[in-house]
């Protein structure tokens, strides 16, 4: 699966030869093998490149995704050999330190156990320098003269509201109903936008409760006090669940950006690299699925 991701992205059996040292015969016959054993014709050949089959592109996903855990097993076993020792200060915010940082951080400390981390869940910027940052998880907008900021990944986000709620209220047929009902609001982002199309459709809407706790919204749209705007990953589990019900599937709602944030440095220690190369090859797909 592995030399399948490099023949796809190099578009060559004898440039993906040449990345992994192999003779372009060998890469060819372990291709084909591959397609054997499933059954499936993954590369369009020519005499001069090859491309995926429709079926080669739903597998070279996967393989992407093999290769990004096997970069990350290098990683973790050669740190074996001579593990990093420290302790690092991370901040994000509270909803996110619930419903992601505990699978995160318990694969970083699996494969650096002598590293401990002290995690600061906060919806307040915290001063990166002055309260001793290694790490910071932004969403949103983020800049900084000062500061590295690499985006890991786009954040989805699904509209939501409880099956009391909706038997009650009834349900938006379009976002133009929403003014209609009482839609819970992070103080952040105080404006909605839908797509549709061609059809565009942006309001700030109104309700009784605005917060800047995602967490809280979460739980007051359970208790059926109103429709949520919500980060997927952090109402999945309530929807597979039937606890709550997304609305107007057919619409698009922009996503947002996470972005890791850490100072410049001439020099990192070695806790700090390790999180920096953990946290470059983990795969965030889960946010933005």
């Amino acid at each position: 699966m592995i030399l399948m991701a490099e023949v796809a992205e190099a578009g060559s059996f004898t440039r993906a030869g040449e990345r992994l040292g192999m003779p372009k015969s060998t890469v060819s016959q372990r291709i084909a093998q591959l397609e054997a054993h499933l059954g499936l014709r993954l590369l369009n050949r020519s005499t001069r490149k090859v491309s995926l089959t429709e079926a080669g592109r739903v597998y070279f996903d996967f393989c992407q995704r093999v290769r990004a855990e096997t970069a990350a097993a290098s990683i973790a076993m050669s740190n074996l050999k001579d593990q990093p020792t420290g302790r690092l200060r991370i901040t994000c915010p509270e909803v996110t330190a619930t419903h992601f940082m505990p699978d995160f951080l318990h694969s970083f400390a699996a494969a650096f156990p002598g590293i401990s981390v002290d995690l600061l869940a906060t919806n307040r910027p915290l001063d990166i320098i002055r309260d001793r940052i290694d790490f910071a998880f932004r969403v949103g907008s983020t800049t900084g003269q000062d500061f590295v900021l690499r985006r890991i990944s786009s954040i989805r986000r699904v509209l939501v509201a409880s099956p009391r709620y909706l038997a009650t209220n009834g349900s938006p047929g379009t976002p133009q109903d929403l003014p209609d009902h009482n839609c819970l609001v992070h103080d952040t982002r105080p404006e909605w936008a839908f797509s549709l199309k061609d059809d565009q459709y942006k309001l700030r809407p109104t309700g009784s409760m605005t917060s800047d706790s995602m967490g809280f919204l979460l739980e007051a749209a359970l208790m059926g006090s109103g429709v949520a705007l919500l980060p997927a990953y952090v109402c999945r589990s309530a929807i597979a669940t039937g606890r709550l019900v997304p609305l107007l599937a057919d619409w698009s709602i922009p996503p947002y950006d996470m972005t890791l944030v850490f100072p410049y440095a001439s020099q990192q220690s070695r806790p700090q690299a390790a999180f920096r190369n953990f946290a470059q090859t983990y795969d965030f797909a889960r946010l933005s699925s």
